[in-house]
Parts: structure tokens; sequence; C-alpha cells
């Protein structure tokens, strides 16, 4: 799927410099063609996959001789919660500051402790996979997600494009956990294996903490809001929820589209589309870089009536 998803990259980059060619056009209906019957099998293969297991190790004062503070716990469970949750709300709704989250995402994203092993403190956690019939989880998209924003948080440019798909949500609890692993004198190692074998870590020590609540405070959102759009679905990866619309004037937007939009994407491209797109604008206090961040939460093709 990931050859395929570079074979279409390269088809799209041909439609955009010979939109009008019914070669360029069939070779890509034969790709996306063949990426519908890979993600059937893939739904096929993952139905057996029954949970998503994320490790967690607690070591410092607080969690010596194998034994744990009930108050630290307590915090640091909440708080991982609640990140996982505001991830996963971002990538089904878009990046949002304020509101709940609905019920749905809370009882899909909810975290289990099943077992704790030998460690300083360490625990293994569990949420159901819930893959759906294109093989898509969003518990599996989330942890990815979830950990490009732990290995991101401590570059303050790699943060800051990722803040804007994440929304200041998942910002804020994060600088939240680090904070209290700072104040414990903490040390936490995550880890996950996703369905391909490929293995996720992250691990977190106080210099680390003070470095992320550096970086997060020094980034600030200044403008959220929702538009529509005109313009050709130019670029889409089903793979990475990515996608690009040429609008009128000819100005090229780019980000993600939330969860579920998959076939609707696929459908649209390469045709004329409204877009509804949320538009989130980052400042970095400390450069005075400002950059616009664009989600797709909708793309319905324009048909025009037939002389």
């Amino acid at each position: 799927m990931s050859e395929l998803d570079i074979a279409l990259s390269d088809q799209q980059s041909l439609v955009r410099e010979f939109p009008h060619s019914f070669a360029v056009k069939l070779s890509g209906e034969s790709l996306r063609s063949m990426e519908l019957a890979l993600r059937r099998e893939l739904a096929e293969v993952l139905r057996h996959r029954q949970a998503e297991h994320v490790s967690i190790a607690l070591d410092g004062p607080s969690f010596a001789n194998h034994s744990a503070k009930l108050s630290d716990l307590g915090v640091i469970f909440t708080r991982v919660q609640k990140l996982f949750s505001s991830v996963a709300q971002a990538i089904t709704t878009g990046p949002t500051n304020r509101g709940p989250i609905p019920a749905e995402i809370m009882s899909n994203t909810a975290l289990r402790l099943q077992t704790t092993f030998a460690s300083s403190f360490g625990m293994d956690i569990a949420v159901p996979s819930a893959y759906d019939l294109l093989g898509e989880s969003l518990p599996s998209e989330t942890f990815t997600q979830l950990f490009q924003l732990l290995n991101s948080a401590s570059d303050e440019a790699r943060l800051m494009r990722l803040s804007g798909e994440v929304g200041r949500r998942s910002l804020v609890h994060l600088r939240h956990l680090a904070t209290h692993l700072r104040a414990t004198d903490a040390t936490l190692k995550m880890g996950w294996k996703d369905f391909a074998g490929t293995r996720y870590e992250w691990s977190i020590e106080t210099a680390g903490a003070e470095k992320i609540i550096a970086s997060i405070d020094n980034i600030t959102e200044t403008r959220s809001d929702t538009s529509q759009r005109e313009g050709w679905l130019v670029g889409a990866s089903l793979l990475r929820n990515r996608f690009e619309i040429l609008l009128d004037d000819g100005q090229v937007i780019e980000g993600k589209f939330v969860a579920g939009l998959s076939e609707s994407v696929a459908d649209a491209f390469g045709k004329r589309v409204v877009a509804v797109v949320d538009e989130t604008e980052v400042l970095d206090r400390a450069t005075g870089e400002a950059r616009t961040f664009y989600t797709l939460k909708e793309a319905r093709e324009i048909v025009t009536a037939k002389e």
C-alpha cells in the first residue's frame, strides 16, 4: 500500500500537468481500483487484531520498589487518557479548543489497564482496535498520530506543524503531563507496535519535560474558523489522509482530511468540489513565524447541468 501510495502521488502530478489526458485519467482509475482491493484484503487480515496495546513504564522517587503513589498514578492516567482522546477527536472532527469531546469518541478511546509487569512500575494498557470494512481503526490511527506528536514535542519546528493538526487541546494535555512529570522528578516510557510490526517508542525525563513545556508555551493559536471553498481536488492520499485542492485563484491548500472521508475523497479526486475546511493559524512567538493549517471535513463534487 505504501508503494501504491507513491505511485498515486506520481500519477496525481501527471494529472496536474495534463488535466485533460484520457490516458492519465484511466491510469488513475486503475490505481484507485487496486488500492480499494488492497484495503479490502487488509481489512480481512486485521479483523483478527482485537486490541491495541501500549506499554507504559514509570520511574523515579514516586515509583520505587515496584510500587506507585496512587495520587501520581491518577494524574498521569488522567492526562494520558485525555491526551489520547483529544488526538482522536482531532482525527475524527478536526482540531478544536472548545466543547466536550463526543461520547462516541470517548467510548472508542477508553484505555484499560490490563496487567502490570516488572519495572520500577510498568503497565500494559489496551483499547479495542475496532477496524472497519476498509481496514481503518480510530485507536490505531490515534496511536500513530500520538507518537508523532510525542516524538516531535521537543523540536519546536516539528511541534508547530503538528499543533495545527492535533489542535491546542492536545498540546494543553501534553503540557499538563510534562508539568506533573517534572514536578515529581519522574521518567515515563511508552511503546506501541502497529499491525505491520512497526515499533513506536517515546521516553521523557525531567530535562525533556522542561523542553516540551517551553516549546508548547512558545506556540499559540491565533485564529480558528471554518470556510467553504470551491476548487479542484488535485491530490489525495488515503494511506496518509492527505489532500490538495487547487482553488480558483491558483492557490493550493493542503492538509489532512478527517476520519471517515476516504470514500468521498476517492470519488471526488480529479473533480471540481465544494470543500468544507477548518483553518487554523498558529504563531511561534519565539521566531514570529505564522502558518495556516487546513483540515478537510467535507468534499462534495460539483455537478454541472448538461446543456
